[in-house]
């Protein structure tokens, strides 16, 4: 899977705050509000607006002749670089700090700071290939709270092993339910960072490979859970599915960063092997001959995607899934970031012969080989 775009708006919203809290820039406005959104439509004939908040809710902005409209580069500080542009200039995809006098629905502007999506879409591409040269991701192994570092096992094909991770002084970050979006990601600290979280790091790393200085931690939680798929919703791009394990209903959301794919009989049959060859259920003895010792060595996650993308079309009722998402309140809903089809041919390959046990341990219904890594993989 690509590596997850990590974005900061998060950071571009404290400046945006940060130009407007400058008494020197606003000291006449500083008894109005503040409203931060991005644009959905506007209508330059009448100089109005719709923005939708990170919460959600949507304004309508009004602009008239003594409405001050700006344009800053992303990333800017000060209004140092900033140029007046008309309303008409605005666009579907802009981010707009408007200052004003706000109503119920209604957002008469003084001032508008505007981002472009332009802007912010080179920012976002500068901050990815920063993330790629100098990020590191994993799996946490060890927390020490007296030093404020992590040990990692890393999670990349060009790398493995574990890392030491110093993060005195690193902005941390962890993801919510919904979304693997960084500007999602909330405000978060060393305390909230356990063993099996998943974290990705930016930073630097000794000349030796084992120390890195973290600038900046996002972690989180995530699970992956088998289900048998019961109903398709196209409209709404949701599946309806139960549990392997409990046969509770659960309700799968699929968005565009949910990644969809499936395993043809070849890959199946490897993985069951790469399964067979991991684990052994209690009091029975290791797999041996062909079953314990073909494929071994691959690793199920890279094969997986390295397979071709599906659609929630491609998926019908009667599917085995396995889907990986992060871990929410609640456990009947659920956003599918990775999601992977014909898990049944997996498991038909690991199934035991009549009067034999099961060899192979199951958690969710799963194998542990479809215990998943999210987390953006260098």
């Amino acid at each position: 899977m690509k590596s997850v775009v990590v974005r900061s708006l998060s950071l571009i919203i404290v400046l945006l705050l940060s130009l407007f809290s400058n008494t020197t820039l606003c000291a006449a406005q500083s008894k109005a509000d503040s409203i931060i959104g991005d644009v959905v439509e506007i209508n330059a004939a009448n100089s109005t607006a719709k923005i939708k908040t990170e919460a959600g809710a949507l304004f309508t902005i009004k602009s008239d002749d003594n409405t001050a409209c700006l344009r800053i580069p992303a990333g800017e500080k000060t209004l140092t670089k900033a140029v007046p542009i008309k309303f008409a200039d605005m666009a579907v995809g802009d981010r707009l700090l408007v200052h004003g006098t706000k109503g119920d629905s209604q957002f008469l502007a003084q001032r508008i700071i505007v981002l472009t999506k332009n802007d912010i879409e080179k920012k976002r591409e500068r901050e990815l290939e920063d993330w790629q040269r100098r990020g590191i991701g994993g799996i946490i192994r060890e927390v020490n709270p007296q030093t404020a570092e992590v040990t990692l096992e890393l999670r990349s094909a060009a790398v493995g092993g574990r890392v030491m991770v110093a993060t005195s002084g690193a902005d941390f970050r962890r993801y919510e339910s919904e979304s693997l979006r960084f500007e999602d990601a909330r405000p978060s600290g060393f305390g909230e960072l356990k063993v099996g979280d998943q974290l990705r790091a930016l930073g630097d790393k000794s000349a030796d490979g084992h120390f890195f200085k973290a600038e900046k931690i996002v972690s989180g939680v995530f699970k992956t859970i088998g289900v048998a798929v019961t109903e398709i919703d196209l409209q709404k791009n949701e599946i309806k599915a139960t549990t392997l394990d409990q046969k509770k209903p659960v309700v799968i959301s699929i968005t565009n960063d949910s990644t969809l794919r499936r395993i043809p009989p070849p890959v199946a049959q490897a993985i069951a092997q790469k399964a067979l060859a991991n684990k052994t259920a209690p009091g029975s003895s290791t797999q041996k001959g062909p079953a314990a010792s073909t494929d071994q060595n691959i690793d199920v996650q890279q094969v997986i995607e390295s397979l071709p993308k599906i659609a929630v079309a491609d998926l019908k009722a009667g599917d085995v899934l396995a889907v990986t998402s992060a871990v929410g309140k609640d456990d009947t809903r659920m956003t599918a970031i990775k999601l992977v089809a014909g898990v049944d041919l997996v498991l038909k390959a690991l199934a035991p012969q009549p009067g034999k046990p099961q060899v192979v341990r199951l958690s969710a219904g799963l194998p542990s080989v479809f215990d998943f890594s999210v987390i953006p993989i260098n």
